[in-house]
């Protein structure tokens, strides 16, 4: 289906949320500097926050839902992506060998671990 109006927007002027509730309406600004109104329904939010890519926090500590590994741009990485139940993405360029490693350790454990410290 051939797009009807294309608005690329360089700026958010406004948000803000209709009297009954039920949409959403933004005031963009083109890069002429024209002001563009777009009203979408309030309930297709979350559907918009789950392709925008999320930092993650230092330190934190997330569940992975689903990753992905291809060959990346410069075809010689590897491109290895993970991302969590809340929709946070984030892609990591690796070595082969490094991905070598992971795999190493994920199947034969690692032989440079400590022994488990004894409390008497």
């Amino acid at each position: 289906m051939a797009d009807r109006v294309k608005i690329d927007a360089d700026q958010l002027a406004e948000v803000r949320l209709s009297t009954d509730g039920k949409r959403v309406l933004l005031a963009l600004l083109d890069d002429a500097g024209q002001k563009v109104s777009l009203s979408l329904p309030a309930d297709c939010l979350n559907a918009l926050l789950s392709v925008v890519p999320r930092c993650a926090e230092p330190g934190a500590v997330h569940k992975l839902d689903s990753w992905s590994m291809g060959v990346a741009e410069n075809g010689q990485d590897l491109l290895l992506t993970l991302r969590t139940p809340e929709g946070l993405a984030i892609s990591f360029a690796l070595k082969p060998w490094q991905v070598e490693g992971m795999a190493t350790i994920a199947t034969y454990g690692n032989s440079q671990r400590s022994s488990p410290k004894v409390i008497h």
